[in-house]
């Protein structure tokens, strides 16, 4: 059994304090904020009775596809194509998708890590999908198609949570309970069948499966951890040295969530043998830093 079974492993669990959604979660608020206030935008620039496909000059400027993003080397849209959706429903189910999983990767990574990861697993999506598009016969499209949506760096979130709380309990469809693994390896089979097997919207599934796979590398190999802490660390501001700074970026990523897990599940058998009384200072911070997360 993993710590984020144990009832009293739980934020909130035996205590009268739950965090709220965004409580130190403050980069997903104001992602959600801008990819509705972006939509919005987009829709009072959508003339009335037109077809629903119809793009505004914000999504002609925004979205990604090969002929604007590779051949006319237009790189901004790696970025603005994360911000732009199709239709309510694409959008609606993006920010449900984060305001239940982005919070906890939040507050587990740190707010600078966590928006770097973000928007880098989005573009990963975007690179992804362009790779396939090359790959003979994989995809029926044109080069002018566009692709848009938060869902590549929604899928490196559900990843990052997939890791660090596999067994967490999640309810499909608001009503059906099951394991957090259970769902992420049933999903992202679903996007692999749609790829190979060219289904509708096997575009989009490639850019999940993008943003999915570099989540996944981010958080199993420590170097690439160590780099995106790095480079979330640039411009900080800090009063320490490099050298200081530098240390302390070492000693968050030591202990990663599943070794982190096998140490307090440890420390929990310890207390079950001899007590709590018999921990040293070191499992008790331990222990309470597991718990904070």
């Amino acid at each position: 059994m993993g710590y984020e079974d144990r009832d009293y492993m739980r934020p909130g669990g035996l205590g009268p304090h739950r965090p709220a959604f965004f409580e130190g979660a403050p980069i997903t608020k104001q992602l959600i904020i801008a990819n509705v206030v972006i939509f919005f935008i987009g829709a009072l620039m959508t003339p009335s009775g037109v077809p629903l496909d119809y793009m505004t000059s914000l999504d002609i400027w925004g979205h990604f596809s090969i002929t604007e993003g590779l051949y006319h080397f237009q790189i901004w849209r790696l970025f603005t194509f994360q911000f732009l959706h199709g239709d309510g429903g694409h959008l609606l189910g993006n920010m449900i998708g984060m305001v239940f999983f982005a919070p906890h990767v939040e507050r587990w990574m740190g707010s600078r890590p966590f928006v770097f990861y973000y928007l880098l697993c989005g573009i990963a999506g975007a690179l992804f999908y362009t790779i396939l598009f090359f790959v003979p016969g994989m995809f029926d499209y044109k080069a002018t198609v566009p692709l848009v949506g938060a869902s590549a760096g929604l899928f490196g979130i559900l990843a990052a949570f997939y890791k660090i709380a596999p067994n967490a309990r999640i309810l499909l469809f608001f009503c059906i309970p099951m394991k957090m693994k259970t769902f992420a390896i049933a999903y992202f089979a679903i996007q692999v069948i749609t790829v190979i097997f060219g289904l509708d919207n096997a575009g989009g599934a490639a850019g999940h499966l993008g943003g999915a796979l570099l989540g996944l590398s981010f958080i199993k190999y420590k170097p690439l951890r160590t780099w995106l802490i790095n480079v979330s660390e640039i411009g900080a501001g800090s009063s320490s040295s490099p050298r200081v700074r530098q240390a302390k970026v070492v000693r968050e990523i030591q202990q990663s969530p599943i070794e982190l897990n096998k140490e307090v599940d440890r420390i929990l058998e310890k207390i079950s043998d001899h007590g709590i009384q018999s921990l040293n200072d070191k499992e008790r911070q331990t222990l309470d830093k597991a718990r904070k997360r």
